[in-house]
This record gives structure tokens, C-alpha cells and sequence, in this order.
């Protein structure tokens, strides 16, 4: 009998009820889920839990900001996947550059979401 492995979720946005509401769904969709609200404890999150996938709101209140945050992933976890979401279509096509394998437009509704992680989720299943 083999055990599957659930996917490591890093929910990264400054606010809180988006964190919750996401943890939540994604929850329900086999996934184990952290969250940080800060770059900084994006960070640090991503030292110990070591994320399969992260989705990133790239537009942070305060500290690093998504970009930063993705650099910071793309290095000390290549193997981490990002997701960035946003409202600048600019932005987005800069983190494709920097490593993200895809982004969200904002006003972003939830089954554009599952849809991008659960595209990515796909691609590490089979690694």
C-alpha cells in the first residue's frame, strides 16, 4: 500500500481573511497548508515546512513584497513552484521571468485559483 504525499501549500497575502478563506478551501483539496502574511514569515515558513507550491500575492502592506519573496524561493527552494497573484499584468509577466510558473489576474475568483494550483499540483505529482 503506498501513502500518498500531500502537497506542501505556502498561502502568502497580507490579509488575513483571504489567508483563512484559501487555507480552508485548499484544505478540503488534499493539500497541507501554511500561511504567512508577511514576507518575513514567508521566509521563514518556507525555511522549515520546505513548500511544494507557493501562491503569492505580490502586493505585500508591509516588509518584502512578492517579488522579493519569489526571488527569495526561486533561490533557497528551487523546487518550489510559484504561483503570483496581482492586478498588474506587467508585474505578473516579470514574475513569469523571475520563476513563477504562473500567476492570477486579480479581482481573482477562487476557481481561476484552483484551477493554476491545481495545474501546478498535476506537474509535482508526477515528479
Amino acid at each position: 500500500m503506498s501513502l500518498k504525499k500531500k502537497i506542501k501549500l505556502l498561502i502568502v497575502d497580507d490579509e488575513k481573511d483571504i489567508c483563512w478563506f484559501e487555507k480552508l478551501f485548499f484544505q478540503r483539496h488534499n493539500f497541507k497548508i501554511y500561511t504567512a502574511q508577511t514576507g518575513s514569515k514567508a521566509i521563514t515558513s518556507a525555511k522549515k515546512v520546505k513548500p511544494d507550491l507557493a501562491l503569492i500575492d505580490i502586493h505585500m502592506k508591509e516588509g518584502a513584497g512578492g517579488i522579493q519573496i519569489l526571488q527569495n524561493l526561486r533561490k533557497t527552494h528551487p523546487k518550489c513552484k510559484c504561483i503570483i497573484v496581482t492586478w498588474d499584468k506587467e508585474k505578473a509577466l516579470e514574475a513569469k521571468r523571475l520563476g513563477a510558473v504562473d500567476f492570477v489576474l486579480k479581482p481573482a475568483e477562487l476557481k481561476d485559483l484552483e484551477k493554476s494550483v491545481n495545474r501546478v499540483a498535476k506537474t509535482l505529482k508526477k515528479q
